[in-house]
């Protein structure tokens, strides 16, 4: 496991080539070490150019401590580790080149109730259920009943489709 600080006037490609060769050397399917690049600057072709130079996880610079301790532990089980912030880069920075299928009538966030808005716009910010759940003083069991009918009042799969599809249309405050 290796971790990378960014370095934002250096090419991706070149961060990646300061690393010692033997642990970038050899066939892609070589067992390589798994690469977590602590990201100072935050562009999406940036974050795109490390994921095709085969990093696995990211974390923000000023992430806390328990923030990279998950990275690791993510990364360590050959999973792929983005924090929110970056999630939403990446997703916001690949919409505009996805094909766009007709999605139909929009979602409409006025069937909710007003407890499932404010969940709704929690959702959306991108914190967890048990921040939900923290902020609203409800427990996390709750919160997962609450997201659950939120999605399917919504016709949703997931929290990531329903903020995503839900992006352009104006959230009532509860």
């Amino acid at each position: 496991m290796v971790l990378v600080e960014d370095a934002p006037g250096v090419p991706v490609d070149e961060v990646i080539a300061l690393l010692p060769a033997p642990l970038t050397a050899g066939p892609p399917d070589a067992r390589r070490p798994r690469i977590i690049v602590m990201l100072r600057d935050d562009r999406v072709d940036r974050i795109l150019g490390y994921l095709r130079s085969d990093v696995r996880g990211f974390v923000c610079h000023n992430a806390p401590l328990r923030e990279l301790v998950t990275a690791v532990r993510v990364v360590f089980r050959n999973e792929a580790f983005l924090p929110y912030g970056i999630a939403a880069l990446i997703i916001e920075g690949i919409l505009p080149h996805l094909p766009r299928p007709d999605p139909g009538p929009s979602p409409s966030v006025s069937e909710l109730t007003p407890r499932e808005r404010e969940i709704f716009n929690l959702m959306a910010s991108g914190i967890s259920n048990a921040e939900i759940a923290d902020a609203c003083s409800l427990s996390q069991k709750t919160v997962k009943f609450h997201v659950s009918n939120i999605l399917r009042k919504l016709g949703m799969k997931n929290r990531i489709q329903a903020v995503v599809r839900t992006r352009g249309v104006p959230c009532v405050s509860a």
